[in-house]
């Protein structure tokens, strides 16, 4: 297994990273989903005990992520605030203040409702990028009739993709599990692809994970590394 595994997608090549975050060359961007920053302070709200050092942790993790690609732009795809804006978020504007020759992009997720008025963070609907269309939710998604993600939908409100565009998306907290002998069960992130779409998993520590259901081609995250799945149905 590996830190990090290439990979192309709509015709652009995809560096994946064990930590969730990706980052297209062509494009100069880093791409990273589903942060759901301030959810540990929630949680505390709510009676929960969270440790203040998963927060700590989770943008330590952001800010190496970011840096490792020192003059990159970055966009977030959704859900990067978790609810009403709190201690946990000034953190995030502090590290984006530390970065001007950066250009930081949120395409807004279902979470996002609180959203700070940040003259340095560009706040969208949807983002069109080369031949990348970003947007949070996948048309069609429906985890009540199990389906993520339906193409006639996508394509009826994404015109786009009827000609070569692909979408790149967050909000399903892709995951994935490796069943062995017995009772033998690994469940772990990961990222998904098929001919159309993308799915990042959650980068944020406090997500999980979930099944998809469909055919496609994965990538697990297990232990801070980053290992291909193939093609096959989670």
């Amino acid at each position: 297994m590996n830190q990090w595994l290439d990979y192309s997608f709509g015709g652009q090549s995809c560096r994946l990273y064990f930590d969730g975050s990706m980052y297209v060359k062509q494009l100069n961007t880093i791409f990273i989903s589903d942060l759901h920053l301030g959810k540990g302070s929630q949680f505390r709200k709510e009676g929960i005990p969270t440790p203040v050092a998963v927060h700590k942790k989770g943008m330590q993790r952001l800010k190496v992520a970011i840096d490792r690609h020192t003059t990159s732009n970055v966009v977030f795809l959704g859900d990067l605030f978790d609810g009403y804006q709190n201690k946990e978020t000034v953190d995030l504007k502090r590290l984006i203040q530390e970065e001007p020759n950066r250009t930081f992009t949120l395409v807004k997720g279902n979470h996002d409702f609180d959203l700070p008025n940040w003259t340095d963070l560009k706040i969208v609907d949807i983002l069109e990028l080369g031949d990348f269309i970003c947007i949070h939710e996948p048309p069609g998604s429906n985890f009540k009739k199990n389906t993520p993600f339906q193409l006639d939908a996508a394509r009826a409100t994404l015109p786009g993709l009827e000609h070569g565009k692909v979408l790149l998306c967050g909000h399903l907290h892709p995951g994935a599990t490796l069943k062995g002998k017995g009772r033998f069960r690994v469940k772990m992130k990961a990222f998904f692809f098929n001919e159309w779409i993308g799915i990042l998993p959650a980068f944020g520590a406090l997500t999980g994970h979930h099944s998809l259901g469909e055919a496609g081609h994965y990538f697990g995250i297990i232990e801070n590394q980053i290992t291909e799945l193939g093609n096959w149905s989670e």
